[in-house]
């Protein structure tokens, strides 16, 4: 056997392997042999009949068997070969073998280009103090006691902070917007649904939560809603949506006295000072953990930064529609039309391309690394990947777990994303730290 690498565009060669023609006849008499076990054929005993009878009855099934075989031994020998490694095979055309006769398979592959790792040891991070401030421990604090309020129904005018029963209907051009968008009720239209009143940035409408301030029970009144030019649900964007709505019942917050045997004890804390200590440990935890997520986005930005490279050619194409997919069916659910989807579609693609390129880019380099670092994923690692996967998708763990075992495709992309998680915590561990001096500048 003999092999030949050629080029064949950017990360992607095609590796010729030649066969002579007495590899061929040994490959024949091993699937000869092979069928000659297990066939049943009147008149000979099970694996007792000439190879002539064989070849005669299996024609066509020894004919697909043999490429198969001889396909196999080309692919591995390229899998093999030192001086390529393979990215994902893509083709192994064998063309049409005859017994006797030297053959050659075309193998064509997208290989792992080589580029230099960048210097990560040295990379430098912007993190943000973890000193605790005692206007977030208020704050949490504040966000504990709204947990355990009580409301307590009154007939007052609505003020800020007060929860809103109450119902309405868009219209939109003299279309109700329950038509245009059927499947997003909180747009269109609501029978009986709750408001905290005055909230700036929340689920639903906000011009709904502002504009019943100052409402009383029963009270009808028309409040318009602009929404921004760059509103996610198409329909909607840069439009004014008239809301009639009605409040049918009114309730005052009535936050619990923070000392109070009962409001600790919810908390399992028998103090307030024990209380605040748990406060103050759970505000240290989340900016540790959201230093840790700044870092991992800085590494994996100064990979983007590096000079690039050859990238395999298949991988780009495969990310590419999978990003734009995504696109299409988030884009769909938010109200976008067929009609603007085609309209967008080649900027949307080319910026599908552009992220597609990236995430290869990124794959191929932490992959490097965690091959360099000897970073390896566990069986544990993958049991709470999926526990983890299961419990956002809202699904039994143990069912989707098992229905994970059955899709290879998947078990391996789940362990490719361990992979790249575990490599860049790896990346964020050995990298120098500078505290940013301005709150919230972690470099991205």
């Amino acid at each position: 056997m003999n092999l030949e690498i050629k080029e064949a565009g950017d990360a992607r060669k095609v590796a010729i392997v030649s066969f002579d023609s007495e590899e061929i006849t040994d490959q024949e008499k091993q699937v000869c042999q092979e069928f000659s076990r297990m066939a049943n054929i009147p008149g000979f005993r099970k694996g007792k009949a000439p190879l002539q009878v064989i070849k005669k009855r299996y024609s066509k099934e020894l004919k697909e068997e043999l490429n198969r075989k001889v396909s196999t031994t080309a692919y591995e020998a390229v899998l093999e070969h030192k001086d390529i490694r393979v990215f994902s095979i893509l083709k192994v055309d064998a063309g049409e073998l005859e017994p006797n006769s030297p053959a050659t398979v075309e193998v064509t592959v997208d290989v792992e280009p080589d580029f230099e790792l960048p210097d990560y040891e040295s990379f430098e991070f912007t993190i943000q103090p973890t000193e605790i401030k005692e206007e977030e421990e208020e704050k949490a604090l504040e966000g504990l006691k709204d947990q355990k309020a009580a409301f307590e129904e009154t007939d007052r005018a609505v003020a800020e902070k007060d929860y809103v029963k109450c119902s309405y209907e868009g219209m939109l051009d003299g279309s109700p917007v329950a038509e245009i968008l059927p499947d997003k009720p909180m747009y269109g239209k609501q029978t009986n649904t709750w408001e905290e009143a005055g909230q700036a940035k929340g689920m639903g409408v906000e011009a709904i939560a502002q504009g019943v301030v100052g409402m009383k029970k029963d009270e009808k009144k028309e409040i318009e809603a602009n929404f921004e030019d760059d509103f996610e649900l198409a329909p909607l964007a840069g439009k004014k949506v008239i809301y009639s709505v009605e409040v049918h019942e009114v309730r005052e917050k009535k936050a619990p006295d923070v000392e109070s045997e009962d409001f600790l004890k919810s908390f399992n804390v028998e103090t307030l000072d024990e209380l605040k200590e748990k406060i103050r440990e759970d505000i240290k935890t989340r900016k540790e953990r959201e230093n840790l997520d700044g870092k991992r986005g800085q590494a994996t930005q100064k990979i983007l930064e590096m000079p690039d490279f050859p990238l395999p050619q298949q991988a780009v194409e495969d990310e590419s529609k999978q990003i734009f997919q995504r696109t299409v069916e988030r884009a769909a659910q938010q109200g976008a039309t067929p009609e603007d989807m085609e309209a967008k579609r080649d900027e949307l693609w080319k910026e599908s391309q552009v992220q597609g390129q990236a995430r290869v880019k990124i794959s191929l380099v932490l992959g490097r690394i965690a091959e360099k670092e000897k970073v390896d994923v566990t069986n544990e690692d993958m049991a709470q990947a999926a526990t983890r996967e299961a419990m956002m998708r809202r699904v039994d763990p143990q069912t989707y777990v098992q229905e994970l075992s059955q899709d290879r495709a998947r078990i391996n992309r789940l362990r490719q994303d361990i992979l790249h998680d575990k490599t860049l915590e790896l990346i964020a561990s050995k990298g120098k730290e500078t505290v940013s001096e301005t709150e919230g500048e972690n470099t991205q």
